[in-house]
């Protein structure tokens, strides 16, 4: 009997191979998602402080905060605000309440503090 050579993978060595490559993106996928996750947070902790930033210039200039999301947005508007949609890194937008002529609130309620208000980023009322 003659040998004849062959050329060529066996399918268990396919099937091995595609199991790890898979097992690979999933990975790369997994730690992917969470670190967009971090970077959407962190962006909005960041926009938060610029609109508090905000906040204190306008207290400092007319003696209180503005006492409606609509008058805050407006102020934005007016000074050309980078972030005068109030829109988070989620899309939502942010959550503002003035709960007294100097004092107020703000928070993004996205992510996943949609779903956990517990999870908000900012300030929120109690």
């Amino acid at each position: 009997m003659r040998r004849t050579s062959r050329h060529g993978f066996t399918l268990v060595e396919v099937l091995t191979t595609v199991a790890i490559i898979a097992l690979l993106a999933a990975l790369i996928l997994g730690l992917t998602g969470h670190a967009q996750k971090q970077a959407a947070r962190k962006k909005a902790e960041s926009e938060i402080a610029q609109l508090e930033s905000f906040l204190g210039t306008y207290r400092a200039q007319y003696g209180q905060v503005p006492q409606t999301k609509g008058a805050f947005s407006a102020a934005l508007a007016e000074a050309n605000h980078p972030l005068a949609d109030l829109a988070d890194p989620w899309g939502n937008p942010y959550e503002y309440q003035a709960s007294s002529p100097a004092t107020y609130y703000l928070w993004s309620t996205g992510g996943a503090a949609v779903l956990d208000p517990t999870l908000a980023i900012g300030h929120p009322p109690p």
